[in-house]
């Protein structure tokens, strides 16, 4: 064994961030979390294993979900067997909901925000262990469609607050996009494939969606019409109005109605009118969605897909609990858009250090008045500090702080021990000045905004 050579390297498609990306992350998890909370949305604790019949039969493709088994199991061994790693949010929750069904009040508005797993092949952007931060809004028997124009409204609370840059709501209903195929003569069985060819429109070329139109069997005037429908653009309301005056079936009737209850909710919540728009090409591919449909893109970075994306369906846990459960949700996929963001430079993680200030004592013998110090001003500013506890030459502890990125450093030597003071260097300026420690709390706050 001691000379056997270990591969240190991360296994393929699991995520590792360095310092600088983590501070990062977690700093965008206080901001997603904290609006789900404005919003009433509680968190619960959900574990990252469940019994694989449950995770299948709620739509998980067994070709990706990770078994749960010890190393060295044996045939025998059954402690861990039809144990499965969760490869979402949506399950977790309508467990949790089954489980607990009698002790919910309804409407139950829930978030999450933390790992799942996906035995997916590995590419940029492509993990197989990321995080997702969910809410939904889960209703008993029936669920008004003004929770759905609220998820519009966190949306762009999160990303204002994140200040990634100008992005855009894309809003659609699917009854509307499947009401009209059915009023286009389409057949009930060639509904949903002709929805995943809408939902290809802004992937595959021109010629590859008309060949995909002809292999359903879709005639050119059925075609024409469908790419003339999801061509309309204009200001919510127009596209409102243009979508009043087809006349539909009852499909196609009640999915215009729920958008414009949506619409009517958007803006009763004041969202600015650049952040959303009505998106008629917007289907969404997952089978379970069957009204509103969301997708969100960062404007002059299409390439980057869909930034947040969710939408309404009807049966969140119908196979658990034979009870009607309608919901509304959204999901952002946290580990794949941070690294998209990092890499095409969008975003930078400029510091690593969570201190505000890094005590530095100028010989080893001070150290103890260092640690004083340091803790003076966490319990009276509530400033992060670190204090320098090893011995090197005072400019490698400069040099660490720089390092770091942390903006002030508090030095301490014989003359600053005799005065009851201590030196506070602006890393940024270089400016330098003596502070008496008694006036700690006036002198720092001048000093100091954070």
């Amino acid at each position: 064994m001691m000379n056997k050579k270990f591969n240190v390297s991360t296994p393929s498609g699991f995520p590792e961030f360095c310092p600088k990306r983590e501070k990062v992350r977690q700093q965008w998890i206080k901001v997603i979390s904290e609006t789900y909370a404005s919003h009433g949305f509680q968190p619960i604790y959900t574990p990252l294993v469940e019994r694989d019949e449950n995770l299948v039969g709620k739509g998980g493709n067994p070709k990706e979900i990770y078994a749960l088994r010890r190393l060295q199991a044996t045939d025998e061994d059954k402690s861990h067997s039809g144990n499965a790693l969760r490869f979402d949010h949506t399950v977790p929750l309508a467990l949790y909901v089954a489980r607990h069904l009698n002790d919910i009040s309804f409407p139950f508005r829930r978030q999450a925000i933390g790992p799942v797993f996906r035995g997916e092949r590995a590419q940029k952007g492509r993990y197989r262990q990321f995080d997702q931060c969910d809410i939904d809004v889960i209703g008993s028997e029936n669920l008004s469609f003004f929770h759905d124009a609220e998820m519009v409204a966190i949306i762009t609370k999160i990303f204002t607050k994140l200040n990634i840059g100008e992005f855009v709501i894309r809003i659609n209903n699917r009854k509307i996009l499947t009401g009209f195929f059915a009023d286009l003569g389409i057949s009930a069985d060639k509904i949903k494939p002709v929805l995943d060819i809408v939902d290809d429109l802004e992937k595959l070329p021109p010629a590859k969606i008309m060949e995909n139109f002809a292999e359903q069997g879709l005639t050119n005037d059925q075609t024409n019409k469908i790419l003339e429908f999801t061509n309309v653009t204009g200001e919510p309301t127009e596209i409102l109005n243009y979508l009043k005056g087809i006349n539909g079936g009852e499909d196609f009737t009640t999915g215009v109605q729920e958008l414009e209850t949506v619409l009517t909710g958007i803006k009763a919540l004041k969202v600015p009118a650049q952040n959303f728009i009505v998106d008629l090409k917007i289907a969404r591919g997952l089978d379970y969605y069957t009204g509103t449909v969301y997708e969100t893109k960062l404007v002059g970075h299409e390439s980057l897909g869909s930034i947040c994306s969710g939408g309404r369906y009807n049966d969140l846990a119908k196979i658990f609990t034979k009870k009607n459960l309608p919901g509304v949700g959204i999901s952002i996929g946290l580990t794949r858009l941070l690294g998209q963001l990092f890499d095409a430079g969008i975003i930078q993680a400029d510091t690593a250090s969570p201190s505000h200030i890094l005590v530095v004592p100028q010989d080893e013998k001070l150290v103890p008045n260092a640690i004083e110090l340091s803790q003076q001003i966490r319990d009276i500013l509530g400033l992060s500090v670190e204090t320098y506890l090893d011995k090197k030459k005072f400019v490698k502890k400069l040099d660490y702080a720089d390092k770091l990125g942390i903006p002030f450093v508090a030095i301490i030597g014989e003359r600053e021990i005799e005065n009851n003071s201590f030196v506070l260097k602006n890393m940024t300026t270089g400016e330098q000045n003596t502070h008496s420690i008694e006036n700690i709390e006036s002198i720092m706050g001048e000093l100091i905004v954070f």
